[in-house]
């Protein structure tokens, strides 16, 4: 397993994630629509690429990463490509020739803001377009689709067109999902950096997503995050005794795959130079400092708030996230306090934190009246490189 810290990880690099795929399976089987609930960083990328690769039996998987659409023709030329392309259907062979040759025989000549256009001279809207593929595919097995970003091409379609295009594709996809004969040969799966129902509250929308059976994909366990830095010491050829593990993953907190695999690089590194001993506690200490070093791999926390919010919002959650990199705790009380100084009432201002805590920056776990920083490794750089 090799240490890919910050990509997507597939095959031998996949840290099996056993819990998570089950449930999903589980979904799947059950006949639900599905939406995975995670901070970015956590994996889910890389679990729905695992779906896409080892597939259960009666399943064939389409992943689509809809991130760059901004607006409703983009996304849907996104679909029909992904169903159209070579490599779906040379997946297809393997799985059902009948299959296969009904792809190849339905031909879409284009995408437009008008509609899809099919060889035979008919044009649809993007939803009967959809409806018609599916119905002509007379699959014989059930499709997956998974869209990766979709939230944020839901946000994308609210920034650069309207409220009103946005709702259009939401419920375009609700009504997808509402048809039994569309979902008894497809099942769709969502996902994304940024939370879908932060974006659509945000427009009065959730209703319009309340039917998907939402999965949180959570960190790793203790006993999980030990066998896994365990493995990554391995890979890498570094020997950390049992105790300097447990300091790392104390330190860490958060147990996500990106932190740990970022300190076991940067341990790597200190052993590969040999100017430090990984035999205590300190070389954690100095790896955390090293990985601090790493602008790149921390900027983009900082730059989703300017994309995402307005520059009041933005203003807001920027001081509330200053201050608790200062101080390690915020009470609610203060937040609300803040929020009337950026010209946001109680209610816009509640729905930022929970923005801030579905996205994987604070959290109130312990005490729902106290936020603090989920990883402290994010919480040293924000305090370092931009609240000073």
């Amino acid at each position: 397993m090799k240490n890919c810290v910050g990509q997507v990880v597939r095959g031998d690099d996949f840290w099996d994630r056993t819990t998570e795929l089950e449930t999903i399976w589980d979904a799947i089987d059950s006949g639900s629509h599905i939406l995975l609930v995670a901070p970015r960083r956590v994996g889910k990328t890389s679990i729905m690429h695992k779906i896409k690769d080892e597939p259960k039996e009666g399943y064939i998987v389409i992943y689509i990463d809809t991130e760059s659409a901004d607006n409703e023709n983009e996304f849907w030329h996104k679909i029909f490509n992904a169903m159209q392309e070579e490599e779906f259907v040379n997946r297809l062979k393997s799985k059902s020739k009948k299959l296969c040759e009904r792809v190849k025989n339905i031909r879409i000549k284009k995408v437009s803001a008008s509609g899809v256009k099919f060889g035979d001279g008919q044009t649809l809207d993007y939803l009967a377009a959809f409806e018609t593929l599916v119905k002509d595919l007379e699959i014989d097995k059930k499709l997956i689709i998974m869209v990766d970003e979709f939230a944020q091409t839901i946000e994308n379609i609210i920034k650069y067109e309207d409220i009103k295009n946005a709702n259009s594709l939401l419920k375009a996809h609700r009504a997808l999902r509402q048809n039994q004969k569309v979902s008894e040969k497809v099942t769709f799966i969502y996902a994304g950096s940024i939370g879908l129902e932060s974006v659509v509250s945000k427009i009065n929308s959730i209703k319009i997503i309340n039917d998907l059976n939402s999965i949180k994909v959570l960190p790793l366990s203790n006993s999980e995050a030990f066998k896994f830095v365990s493995q990554l010491c391995l890979s890498t050829k570094i020997e950390l005794r049992e105790e300097v593990i447990y300091h790392l993953l104390n330190k860490v907190e958060w147990l996500i795959p990106f932190y740990l695999q970022l300190l076991i690089q940067e341990l790597k590194i200190l052993s590969r130079e040999n100017t430090e001993s990984l035999s205590d506690a300190s070389s954690i200490d100095i790896a955390i400092d090293k990985a601090l070093e790493h602008r790149s791999y921390f900027e983009s926390w900082h730059t989703k708030l300017k994309e995402s919010f307005s520059k009041e919002e933005y203003l807001f959650a920027k001081e509330v996230l200053n201050i608790i990199s200062e101080n390690y705790t915020m009470e609610s009380s203060a937040i609300i306090n803040i929020a009337a100084k950026h010209s946001l009432d109680e209610d816009e201002a509640k729905d930022m934190i929970r923005t801030l805590v579905y996205d994987g920056y604070i959290n109130n776990n312990e005490n729902p009246k106290v936020y603090r920083y989920n990883s402290p490794i994010l919480r040293q750089w924000w305090n370092k490189n931009v609240a000073n």
